[in-house]
């Protein structure tokens, strides 16, 4: 895969809004809580798809491609607590589904105070098509499907920072994400085309993209800021009095046969579209 700028930047002080969900936590409650430890498995067993659901809990997070010889569909090494849930079912079209059990139990206070090694990392085998619904917790997320088959995710960000990178495929991929609120960062690979529906949330929201992609970005920003190349060209639309609205494409776009469409429906926050290096 081509070398590429995966880039989290802030514009206002998260960190500092963490801190301060810690003590919140710890001064309403502080009973002790038990962090647990759970590897779990799903083996390909003829699988030829599978819908994947994740709700990720507290903690950092993480989504990837297991090695390509690996007998498994699905692994998930977690340090959780509370309770989960995981269920496998189907043939061919396999679900496989993990999430936080029921609501966080009381002391979860303490356990962010005292920053507790708390993680969910999930990886599923390469070469098989996936449907993904994704649910954030509340940490950090890293989801890489740069060397995963998804024909569709879907992707609510929770509260923290998200770095997501798409596909890199020759078939069209579709994304959705529904902003929380932290800072969200998308990588979209060289040569990658299909369409990425933003509804944003509260706080930043980054795409990358090669310079030398095809792309239309239509914007109705609300209140939200937008940063655009000049490479873009307004091709609809005008500045209003509040926020920004139109549509922008690249030079290359109508002709195009591998095409990205962005659709950003804004929140509180920024839009930023950049591009990365191809060496």
């Amino acid at each position: 895969m081509n070398k590429q700028k995966r880039k989290v930047e802030w514009s206002f002080d998260f960190e500092n809004m963490g801190d301060r969900f810690r003590q919140f936590f710890s001064d309403i409650v502080g009973d002790e809580v038990e962090v647990k430890s759970a590897e779990l498995f799903a083996p390909r067993d003829g699988a030829s798809s599978a819908r994947i659901e994740i709700g990720f809990s507290v903690g950092k997070a993480s989504l990837t491609a297991l090695a390509s010889d690996s007998d498994n569909l699905f692994e998930a090494r977690i340090n959780y607590i509370g309770e989960y849930e995981f269920d496998v079912s189907g043939g061919a079209e396999r679900v496989v589904s993990l999430r936080q059990k029921g609501p966080l139990p009381r002391g979860i206070g303490r356990i962010i105070g005292e920053d507790k090694e708390l993680h969910w990392d999930i990886a599923l085998a390469p070469n098989t098509p996936y449907q993904l619904s994704v649910t954030g917790g509340i940490g950090e997320t890293d989801i890489d499907l740069s060397n995963l088959l998804v024909d569709a995710i879907k992707l609510d960000t929770g509260v923290g920072k998200v770095a997501l990178t798409l596909p890199a495929q020759d078939k069209a991929f579709a994304a959705s994400i529904d902003g929380g609120v932290g800072k969200t960062d998308v990588v979209i690979p060289a040569g990658s085309g299909g369409k990425l529906d933003i509804n944003g949330g509260v706080g930043e929201v980054t795409v990358t993209v090669a310079a030398d992609a095809a792309l239309r970005l239509k914007a109705d920003a609300g209140i939200a800021k937008v940063n655009l190349p000049k490479s873009l060209t307004r091709v609809k639309g005008e500045e209003r009095f509040v926020g920004i609205s139109g549509v922008w494409e690249s030079a290359n776009f109508a002709e195009a046969e591998t095409q990205i469409i962005i659709d950003f429906d804004g929140g509180v926050g920024s839009f930023s579209l950049e591009h990365f290096d191809i060496h």
